[in-house]
């Protein structure tokens, strides 16, 4: 159930694109990468459940603290005239440029893009998006890992994105973005720790 992708040849204009009709049912989603449909087989259900918990965590804190908007899976519009829209996993918008949200879609950067990687996009979300998303000036990046059940925090500077911090498995990651929010990566990813074994488990039902 991994996210693939193929980059069809056929040229479309950002206003072509976004006549395209909408099919929730459909097994594939495109982005438009300078005028090149880009195509991905939805995510699997950890992939989104994963996403939730995340967005869920984020989303309380924004809220809370009046700092802008959050939300997932929407179209981000980075370059009208170079037919260039990515739909990241999750982004954030801070109040300060909420003119940027129109139409139920975010023109412009986002203050935040988050990519939840999969085994065959991820060297396109930590590759080429990754350049691209520091190019038209997203200021934070996030990198998450499913598999390795970790987060990478990058902040943009002229030089590239700087890795701020690896927030490993078994650790709270703290967003620089967020001062005060915690997010514990063991509960995030759904890891627990079988302290019962299974003979014990049997043993105890012989009693």
């Amino acid at each position: 159930m991994a996210i693939t992708e193929t980059v069809t040849r056929k040229k479309l204009t950002l206003a072509e694109f976004l006549a395209l009709p909408e099919d929730d049912t459909s097994p594939v989603k495109y982005e438009l990468e300078f005028g090149e449909l880009v195509e991905m087989t939805r995510p699997a259900w950890e992939h989104n459940e994963l996403l939730i918990a995340l967005a869920a965590r984020i989303q309380q804190y924004v809220v809370t603290n009046r700092l802008g908007r959050i939300s997932s899976d929407i179209l981000v519009i980075l370059d009208e005239e170079r037919d260039l829209s990515y739909a990241p996993d999750i982004v954030f918008v801070a109040a300060e440029h909420l003119d940027r949200i129109r139409e139920g879609r975010v023109y412009g950067p986002p203050d935040l893009v988050v990519e939840i990687l999969s085994p065959t996009t991820a060297h396109r979300d930590v590759g080429k998006k990754k350049r691209i998303y520091h190019a038209y000036g997203v200021q934070w990046y996030w990198v998450v890992d499913m598999e390795r059940k970790t987060v990478e925090e990058y902040r943009w500077t002229e030089e590239g994105y700087l890795l701020t911090q690896v927030v490993l498995p078994n650790e709270v990651f703290q967003p620089k973005i967020f001062p005060g929010l915690t997010i514990d990566l063991q509960s995030l990813f759904g890891v627990e720790e079988r302290e019962v074994k299974p003979t014990e488990k049997k043993s105890k039902r012989r009693r």
